[in-house]
């Protein structure tokens, strides 16, 4: 049975407000900060102090294999936290900046705030039964849209998944890479440096045959060992992430995780 006119034009309607609210949960195009030439800061990229994929930073470090161990099992003990990330992504012509509020509960609840420019009031949750929830900012964050959790669309700036996005999982990334042949050092003890609050672990992820070119290196807690921030220089988009205002156990409800 075909549609009648008005039908037809009802449903034409429909996709295009669909596709628009999904363009605004992509954050195409009002959330890219637009940069000249590399600007460079205290021997960093675009601000961001200690951007530089040369390694190693310390000139004492050891084996890393143990720190990753440490960070895999303290994220798997937690059984829910939030806090607020911030993260620079360095694109060929652009910078975008993304800052949000995380929450995770196990098994995999997960929610996402955005409250930066990048994606400005957009809210993602992945709930129990696995499938995510998402909607927009500003005139159509009533319309909200269900999606699978590995879904385009919740994707970061730099591209990674919001599936991906708690510590386990960052951690486990670690402990891939290092099964697929990537080596890991990391200082002895923890001291500060210059761009990181407090006195932190540097674990570096390099290939043995370009030890000095930094793949990943990650500023790690030393009680906690969570990470506190992340360069990735081995992305096609190099990118800097931090987590501030970490909160483990505090018994969050179920229902934060619905939308």
């Amino acid at each position: 049975m075909g549609y009648t006119p008005h039908l037809r034009q009802f449903h034409k309607s429909r996709l295009k407000f669909r596709w628009l609210c999904s363009c605004l949960l992509l954050g195409l195009p009002l959330t890219i900060t637009f940069c000249g030439s590399e600007a460079e800061a205290g021997g960093g990229r675009h601000g961001v102090v200690n951007f530089k994929p040369v390694g190693p930073l310390s000139p004492r470090m050891k084996d890393g294999a143990a720190l990753i161990h440490h960070m895999s099992r303290h994220a798997g003990a937690l059984n829910d936290y939030s806090l607020i990330f911030e993260t620079i992504t360095f694109k060929e012509k652009e910078t975008v900046s993304e800052k949000g509020r995380l929450y995770f509960k196990k098994p995999k609840l997960m929610r996402l705030e955005e409250i930066g420019e990048y994606k400005n009031g957009s809210v993602a949750v992945i709930g129990k039964e696995g499938k995510a929830r998402a909607h927009a900012g500003g005139l159509v964050k009533f319309i909200t849209l269900t999606m699978n959790a590995d879904d385009k669309q919740l994707n970061a700036a730099n591209g990674d998944r919001m599936l991906d996005s708690d510590f386990a999982s960052l951690a486990g990334l670690l402990e891939r890479r290092l099964q697929e042949g990537n080596l890991a050092r990391a200082t002895e003890t923890p001291a500060a440096y210059e761009g990181v609050d407090g006195q932190t672990y540097v674990l570096e992820l390099y290939r043995q045959d370009e030890p000095e070119k930094v793949l990943k290196r990650i500023y790690v807690d030393p009680i906690s060992y969570l990470p506190v921030r992340w360069d990735d220089y081995d992305y096609k988009t190099p990118c800097s992430s931090t987590w501030s205002a970490v909160k483990t156990n505090p018994g969050l409800k179920d229902e934060l995780f619905d939308l």
